[in-house]
């Protein structure tokens, strides 16, 4: 793997438990992200690896930022724009 994907997974907390099957948990993570088997095929473990990072980074910084929620006003707006 190279040096950046390393580091990413140091920052990652990881739990002590071992996994019963770890090959078809990552195949489950796979398909909730929405990746497809003919995806796996094309794809290189380090590059799901990466999509994975990404995916978690982005998770975090929304998380930081903080999501705003719809008004009244909002909703009423989106309603009139359809």
């Amino acid at each position: 793997m190279d040096k950046k994907v390393f580091q990413e997974l140091e920052k990652i907390e990881t739990s002590n438990k071992k996994s019963i099957f770890p090959e078809h948990e990552f195949l489950t993570a796979c398909l909730r992200i929405g990746l497809k088997i003919e995806d796996l095929k094309i794809l290189t473990y380090i590059d799901v690896l990466k999509i994975f990072i990404t995916i978690f980074n982005n998770n975090e910084k929304e998380e930081k930022t903080g999501t705003r929620i719809a008004t009244k006003k909002d909703i009423e707006k989106m309603v009139a724009m359809m």
